[in-house]
């Protein structure tokens, strides 16, 4: 019975997500297929005028995640960052 239920709820819950996403649908599709379009030409641009090898790869990783903790360090969401502060 407790499953039944907690199916119903789930089914519930799905219908009301895809009501959403489809009342969003205008707005997220030109969206994502621009993102494939400049991801794409960017990677057609580095293939084409860098190597091959996966060195450019880990560089722009390395970058990203570095300034990822950077970031995170300086303002760690709702609270003020350890630079932030006033002492």
């Amino acid at each position: 019975m407790l499953l039944q239920t907690i199916e119903a709820a789930l089914e519930i819950l799905a219908n009301i997500i895809s009501i959403i996403l489809l009342f969003l649908m205008p707005i997220v599709v030109p969206i994502g297929q621009w993102m494939v379009g400049w991801i794409s030409v960017v990677m057609d641009f580095i293939r084409l005028n860098f190597s091959s090898d996966y060195m450019i790869y880990i560089i722009i990783c390395v970058i990203l995640i570095v300034s990822g903790i950077i970031i995170n360090v300086i303002w760690p969401g709702d609270k003020k960052g350890s630079i932030l502060i006033k002492v």
